[in-house]
């Protein structure tokens, strides 16, 4: 399939793009352009409350080392 773009620099194609999606492009080193459909994924709501006069947002106490862990995974994998 051969794709161009018009006088705008605007690419569509109805068989490969959904409308409204949002899509991270890259420019690979060989001269590619990679297109990947970027996925809402599902956030926990914290609610914040007032304790001791002060707003404190979640119930359970973090493990900082454990998210510091968790964010070098994700950007690892990526």
């Amino acid at each position: 399939m051969r794709l161009m773009t018009d006088d705008r620099c605007r690419l569509q194609s109805r068989d490969l793009f959904k409308p409204n999606t949002p899509y991270q492009a890259e420019r690979k080193a060989d001269g590619r352009v990679e297109l990947i459909e970027l996925v809402a994924t599902d956030v926990p709501l914290v609610r914040a409350r007032k304790i001791k006069g002060r707003w404190v947002g979640a119930d359970v106490k973090f493990d900082r080392n454990a998210v510091v862990e968790a964010i070098r995974e994700d950007r690892e994998s990526r």
